[in-house]
């Protein structure tokens, strides 16, 4: 099929095919960056002590002599995030050996509450069985 003798209703199918397949393509390519945290030195605020420590991400290097708008490497944002939301700081750097999982108090819960459940479907079995028995022998309509 050449240009000269294909039909215009044919192109209208595949322009955005052409479209959409192209959208898929960047020129930026793969985006990668390398995931961690270190610990560095901070000049202190105040005067008692020298320097303090700070956990930062690796990601976030960023140049002192920037001026203006910052923008964040990739992936700098969800360390960032991550850092906030860590128990321990310290975990970032080092980590920790793993306990036992915790659902244990979950299973058990789960586990009462079956149980409950056919407690009571047993006992309002039991109070039904009780009740019919009772109506067939004291009625109104023997008196």
């Amino acid at each position: 099929m050449t240009a000269t003798n294909c039909s215009p209703r044919a192109l209208w199918i595949l322009v955005p095919w052409l479209v959409v397949l192209g959208g898929c393509n960047s020129a930026l390519g793969p985006m990668t960056w390398q995931s961690g945290y270190r610990a560095t030195a901070v000049p202190a605020s105040d005067s008692r002590s020298d320097q303090l420590q700070a956990i930062t991400p690796y990601t976030c290097d960023l140049f002192s002599e920037q001026k203006g708008i910052v923008t964040l490497p990739s992936g700098c944002a969800n360390e960032i995030n991550l850092q906030y939301m860590v128990e321990r700081p310290q975990d970032l750097l080092y980590g920790r050996e793993m306990g036992p999982a915790q659902a244990q108090p979950i299973a058990n819960a789960a586990r009462e509450r079956l149980t409950d459940r056919e407690q009571s479907r047993a006992r309002s079995d039991r109070l039904r069985e009780e009740a019919r028995g009772i109506g067939s022998y004291a009625t109104t309509g023997d008196m």
